[in-house]
């Protein structure tokens, strides 16, 4: 094998820095604005009552969003940030709009959730007692009392008469049937009278759950284990009811006694995720299946597709006083609305943005571009590329992006690995070809300084031979589970409590790790003293000064982080930046690693990707787990001080 090396990707650069003076101090601060790519899932909407543009959208990892101007712009609500809370229902107060509650449940634990309410329009929120350990899956507020909300979680109904102070169950407790419960509607002439979907059947009570009985079943028109997702009543005439389930939609006349399954939706959409019906229009229904959005004009005899069938749609919101307008959240692409009653749908989401972002590299030649990768993808791609700075981005159809690499050899050559494999592109992203496969599952991707391509998978380091045509083993470790793998001046591969080294793909080194260092993530040799390690682990950051015979943790303002990322600044390497997986922090040290200062509390993101502008000394780029890209400015604070006596 001929001699080669290999070279790696630098990562970005957050900087602070602290000039003292006679009368003030001399700083840098970030100012953080989101960028995109904007979509993502949308998970739940709702409409203001009282204020027909101001329009919600909520996101499966506890991110808010608020529209006022009908949809077209969005705006996250910085008050309401619960990552891992997945939004199950967006509910304005009928008669205060300033009072909005938000319920949901978590999606890790089983028994967590519960219910936020605002009383300033959603700047401030507070959980609701008696929420706290329910995993809420519908919330609705009695149209006859506005006093009266109720909420539907895996563990039964529950009821409040203060608008939230205080709760109590109404379901029978360990109730085997009246549980894991889905869906809810209240009847318009009482509050007495409701209606809840389990993930079985449909239930009834007239007497404020004091009895249940039966509202469905195979007997009476249901298909049994039925998920019912949504119950809709006609607001003049409560005895006609309609509900979506993972068998389709149903209609009854009767109060629930008896219903006809409608049978002009294709078996193939029957999933309903969602049902909306327009006020004051009997028999015009909007149904939200895994194959897009449906709509009958007659009572659910006919359906018609609305919008494409690569949409799954989870909500659809409509409001009494424009009833042309029609919002739907949906699972890969974001906000669609309709300003013609579903005639024509058209995206819209500008400022919402839920991607988890698997990568975000700027161009290293071409001012303003910008390349970045999500987790799954929309319609058109999870590959986005900007041409201005971010400032708007375009799909390219690539799925499941993990990782982004150009070429240092040539700028328009760029790597990406995907959930798909390998892909290729020769002009800058533009168009794709997939790569050389291979049977093992690849964690990372590097390029060999002749410009060969390098992969690590759990077992090995292989290298892509474009004379052969094939792939060569460079590195195998038996017995052993490959984490990590850095391409500097030297090549470097990190193992189960071990180290591998080579400076020419053909010899290697293997020195121990410690103990102590948990599982290793990721592998930085400094750019500016090849001796220099660093290492991200579970239990923090360590740092190696003599080519990793010995280790040290990195302390001093950087906790026991799950560092997942290290980067170091291209033209100033004193400058290096870590981030957490557990709470998304970003750390920046100017001293090489000796100290560190955490420097991303305005931002809320979660970030765990990231880049320096190289064509901009004063931005950078951070990618978030659920709340897309944040470009940061760095702006210069000045403190005023005493002096000394």
């Amino acid at each position: 094998m001929r001699r080669w090396l290999a070279q790696g990707v630098i990562g970005m650069l957050f900087a602070v820095e602290v000039v003292t003076g006679a009368q003030a101090e001399v700083g840098f601060s970030w100012q953080w604005s989101p960028m995109g790519p904007y979509g993502g899932e949308a998970r739940r909407l709702a409409v203001d009552p009282r204020h027909p543009d101001r329009v919600f959208v909520g996101t499966c990892d506890g991110q808010l969003y608020l529209s006022e101007d009908g949809g077209e712009q969005w705006t996250r609500l910085t008050g309401f940030h619960r990552p891992g809370f997945c939004i199950s229902r967006i509910l304005v107060d009928a008669e205060d709009s300033r009072t909005i509650y938000v319920a949901g449940w978590q999606v890790s634990v089983e028994q967590g959730g519960g219910i936020y309410r605002s009383r300033d329009g959603g700047r401030t929120w507070t959980l609701l007692p008696g929420t706290e350990m329910h995993s809420v899956r519908a919330l609705a507020q009695a149209p006859s009392d506005p006093r009266v909300l109720i909420f539907t979680a895996l563990d039964g109904v529950f009821r409040s008469e203060d608008r939230g102070e205080s709760w109590r169950r109404i379901s029978p407790a360990e109730d085997l049937e009246i549980r894991n419960v889905e869906s809810i509607a209240i009847d318009p002439r009482s509050d007495q009278t409701l209606y809840v979907g389990t993930w079985h059947l449909p239930w009834k009570t007239t007497n404020g759950g004091r009895t249940w009985t039966k509202a469905g079943s195979r007997e009476t028109g249901i298909i049994d284990d039925s998920e019912i997702f949504n119950i809709l009543i006609d607001e003049r005439n409560p005895d006609l009811l309609w509900l979506s389930a993972c068998t389709g939609v149903y209609r009854s006349t009767d109060g629930g006694r008896s219903w006809r399954r409608m049978a002009g939706l294709p078996s193939r959409s029957r999933r309903v995720l969602a049902l909306a019906k327009p006020v004051g229009q009997r028999d015009v229904l909007f149904a939200g299946t895994t194959e897009g959005l449906w709509r009958t004009g007659d009572g659910g005899a006919t359906w018609r597709l609305i919008t494409s069938r690569r949409l799954t749609v989870q909500d659809i919101a409509l409001h009494p006083q424009r009833p042309q307008w029609v919002f739907i959240a949906t699972e890969e692409a974001g906000v669609w609305i309709s300003r013609d009653g579903g005639m024509t749908f058209r995206p819209s989401n500008q400022g919402f943005s839920s991607w988890v972002i698997t990568g975000i590299l700027p161009d290293r030649e071409i001012p303003g571009r910008i390349y970045c990768g999500v987790v799954g993808g929309g319609l058109e791609g999870s590959f986005f590329i900007s041409e201005d700075g971010g400032r708007s981005w375009r799909a390219r159809s690539l799925r499941g992006v993990r990782a982004i690499l150009q070429s240092r050899r040539d700028g328009r050559r760029l790597f990406v690995l995907t959930e798909d494999g390998i892909f290729l592109s020769e002009d800058r992203g533009e168009s794709w070809r997939k790569g050389p496969p291979l049977e093992e599952v690849i964690s990372q991707i590097a390029e060999a300084s002749d410009g060969g391509l390098l992969v690590l998978t759990s077992r090995a380091l292989l290298r892509y031979d474009e004379s052969r045509g094939g792939w060569e083993r460079v590195r195998s470790v038996d017995g052993q589970s490959l984490a990590a793998l850095h391409v500097g001046r030297r090549i470097w591969i990190v193992g189960q409590g071990r180290i591998w080294m080579s400076e020419d793909g053909v010899s290697w080194v293997e020195r121990a790790l410690p103990d102590r260092v948990g599982r290793v993530h990721v592998i930085l040799e400094h750019p500016s003293d090849s001796d220099l390690l660093f290492i991200g682990t579970s239990f923090g950051l360590y740092r190696s000064r003599n080519g990793g015979r010995d280790w040290e943790r990195c302390a001093h303002g950087l906790p026991h982080a799950d560092v997942v990322a290290i980067a170091v600044h291209p033209n100033d390497p004193r400058w290096m930046l870590v981030t957490d997986y557990r709470t998304g922090a970003v750390y920046l040290s100017t001293d090489r690693g000796e100290t560190w200062r955490r420097i991303d509390e305005t931002v809320g993101a979660r970030a765990w990707v990231g880049a320096f502008d190289p064509h901009d000394g004063e931005r950078v780029f951070v990618g978030s787990r659920g709340m897309g890209v944040y470009m940061g400015r760095r702006s210069v604070q000045l403190v005023e001080r005493e002096n000394s006596p």
